[in-house]
């Protein structure tokens, strides 16, 4: 069965001359420490802070480079239940933290954001 497939920004990285976290990506890791059996049912891949994101712009294109982003294994309900699910060369995905984990709730059958 293929995976969904979640990106997320290296833990930390250099910004403007300073050390630095995402905080969506850290809310990500969060939920992932939460329900450990999720790094199995997803694959994960980290990617850098700066620009381009190579491993998401060979998948979404240059549009598409925002972390997290859930790539879904199978095309997704048109836009789904909160308009959240986007969709670029052929594939639908999700960005930011609170869409991701709702997702991952629903097809998981975990605890939602509020």
């Amino acid at each position: 069965m293929a995976k969904d497939t979640l990106y997320l920004l290296q833990p930390h990285f250099e910004k403007d001359g300073a050390e630095r976290f995402c905080p969506d990506c850290a809310m990500m890791e969060g939920y992932l420490a939460t329900y450990p059996a999720l790094r199995e049912a997803v694959d994960i891949v980290y990617v850098d802070y700066g620009r381009p994101r190579a491993a998401l712009v060979a998948r979404l294109g240059e549009d598409h480079q925002n972390a997290p982003t859930l790539i879904l294994a199978a095309a997704g309900p048109d836009a789904g239940p909160h308009g959240e699910i986007q969709s670029a060369n052929g594939l639908s995905f999700l960005t930011d933290a609170r869409p991701i984990t709702r997702w991952l709730a629903a097809r998981h059958g975990l605890a939602a954001p509020l």
